[in-house]
């Protein structure tokens, strides 16, 4: 009640707050925010631990190896009276913060002589949305399991890719059970899948194998070009290959209505009826909803330029310096609305993008 009280009598005060001086000052949105968030640590200490009692025992281990491509954080989430946008990051290096948890938690129900488990963990996300009666909590977990066949040999158990929505008035304390459970989900439906999968005559793989996996998902073009090159990016792959489709265009337009130009060898200029995004002077725009969104280079991914410090967006493209001419005006005010996630349809409510997903391009929390 206490919590809820308190989260009220904030958003009350925030609205009269904003009423009273209507045209004085504008929202602030979190991609309008200059310097860099601050840092708050998520611990996963205190969650809860699974029980023998609750799950049959088929496992004697679980060993997590950490592919996760954002490498800095675990997401953006709110602080403050108006919302200001801080890093959630863990509280210990990413490796032992993973395996740590599951040691806590999972520990329990291991029996000696049971097959282990490896978790490759791809994506591990969380984000928050406030709206006037109520905040919104989100978590993601891509992870994919494999269980031991033999000394050195695994097979392929479960890949599971999940973002989930929970409601509340202070879901910033929520996170730790919510990052719990959706991890709790990824150890059941696998769990049940184990002895089938032993049974079966799918191929194996080494743990060396399983590492080479997902190192070769770093060996990009995308994350290890020096600097991008400059052109119409149609799609996603052309993207990651860093291999424009069309590598002289234009901008015109207003603020979110932005459209982009092909330009021939005799000048002639033709829309581009769709494209994924551009790439100019290296400075590199995701195109969504005929708005320029700013992406910079964060660990072995992309996250939207604005939710970084003006340090880190400078060692990755300068965008005030990527326009000149008549696309500066239109380019750069469109980069400054707030973006929702369209990588999650299952989501009722969408959460505010803060990167892209690194297997299909689109906006992720």
């Amino acid at each position: 009640m206490m919590a809820y009280t308190n989260y009220l009598c904030r958003q009350l005060f925030t609205v009269a707050f904003l009423a009273m001086f209507t045209g004085l000052l504008q929202p602030v949105s979190a991609q309008d925010q200059p310097e860099a968030p601050a840092q708050k640590k998520v611990s996963l200490g205190k969650a809860a631990p699974l029980t023998a009692d609750s799950q049959q025992a088929k496992i004697s281990g679980i060993t997590v190896l950490s592919a996760v491509w954002d490498t800095a954080r675990i997401g953006f989430l709110q602080t403050g009276l108006f919302n200001n946008k801080v890093e959630a990051v863990p509280d210990k290096e990413m490796g032992s913060y993973l395996q740590e948890y599951v040691n806590n938690t999972f520990g329990g129900i291991f029996v000696p002589g049971k097959p282990r488990l490896i978790w490759v963990v791809q994506d591990l996300r969380i984000g928050e949305r406030t709206q006037m009666m109520g905040e919104k909590a989100y978590v993601r977990l891509k992870a994919t399991a494999y269980v031991q066949t033999g000394e050195d040999s695994y097979k392929l158990l479960k890949a599971m890719d999940i973002a989930h929505l929970n409601g509340g008035f202070d879901v910033t304390h929520q996170h730790r059970n919510n990052i719990s459970n959706a991890f709790k989900e990824f150890y059941t439906t696998g769990a049940a899948a184990i002895d089938s999968v032993l049974a079966d005559t799918q191929p194996v793989l080494s743990l060396a194998g399983i590492n080479a996996i997902y190192a070769q998902k770093r060996e990009l073009p995308a994350l290890k070009a020096p600097l991008m090159s400059d052109g119409v990016y149609l799609s996603f792959d052309s993207f990651l290959q860093n291999k424009p489709d069309i590598p002289q265009f234009e901008t015109k337009g207003k603020a979110g209505k932005v459209k982009v130009y092909a330009v021939a060898g005799d000048g002639k200029q033709t829309v581009v009826p769709s494209l994924w995004g551009i790439v100019k002077n290296g400075a590199v725009f995701k195109y969504h909803n005929k708005s320029l969104v700013g992406l910079s280079r964060s660990g072995y991914g992309y996250v939207i330029s604005s939710y970084l410090s003006a340090y880190e967006r400078r060692q990755t493209a300068i965008i005030a310096g990527a326009f000149v001419g008549g696309v500066a005006g239109a380019a750069l005010g469109s980069t400054a609305a707030l973006q929702h996630t369209d990588a999650f349809p299952e989501l009722k409510l969408p959460a505010e993008a803060t990167a892209i997903d690194m297997e299909t391009g689109a906006l992720i929390f």
